[in-house]
């Protein structure tokens, strides 16, 4: 059945097209990972391509406003079903240790003069770029993965969303730019497990 023959039959069996709106409005559909993490959420049924191996939530909309509110974006939250089958929303949270397994402070990255740097991040409202200088590479022959962290403004206790950048990309490329699902990237900050002498952010 094509949208428009669906359409057509929603509209016949519910009176007109208001009806149908507000009846597909009422539900928000969401597709979780195996470990919880949402990766998709509209009042739109998803296709079975776009659900692939991942779980199908259906829950009323109402249920969903949660995730709307306070600012906060889609990756904050995960599905945990209880042992009815049951789907519930939950806000993600971490308590990440001041120390590293490395013995080493999770350091803030700090806005800084964009021209002097080892590592440089940049985030932007849609993604989040890590670079390398080349003196940088050079000096450095041993490949290091990164890990950031997007925390609440201040507070590395509190984890929005992780980024984990490949040490070999990087060398390589020099530049690494991610997807990320934050609302508001003037309201946090970026933390890392500190590796390299001097970090900005621009």
């Amino acid at each position: 059945m094509t949208p428009g023959e669906r359409l057509a039959l929603l509209k016949k069996e519910q009176g007109s097209l208001a009806k149908v709106m507000a009846t597909e409005n009422d539900t928000t559909y969401l597709i979780y990972t195996d470990t919880g993490d949402i990766v998709y959420k509209s009042t739109k049924p998803p296709t079975e391509d776009a659900i692939g191996d991942n779980e199908l939530a259906t829950l009323n909309t109402r249920d969903c406003k949660i995730m709307d509110e306070n600012k906060k974006g889609m990756g904050q939250f995960s599905i945990d079903k209880d042992e009815h089958g049951v789907c519930h929303i939950v806000l993600k949270t971490y308590e990440i240790d001041k120390f590293t397994t490395a013995g080493n402070f999770l350091t803030e990255v700090k806005p800084g003069n964009s021209n002097i740097f080892d590592i440089k991040v940049t985030v932007t409202t849609d993604d989040i770029t890590v670079k390398i200088h080349t003196n940088t590479v050079n000096k450095n022959k041993t490949k290091h993965n990164l890990k950031f962290y997007a925390t609440e403004k201040g507070d590395p206790h509190f984890v929005i969303e992780k980024f984990l950048v490949d040490g070999n990309v990087l060398h390589k490329r020099k530049t690494v730019t991610m997807p990320h699902t934050l609302t508001d990237v003037a309201d946090i900050s970026i933390y890392t497990s500190k590796i390299y002498d001097k970090y900005v952010r621009v």
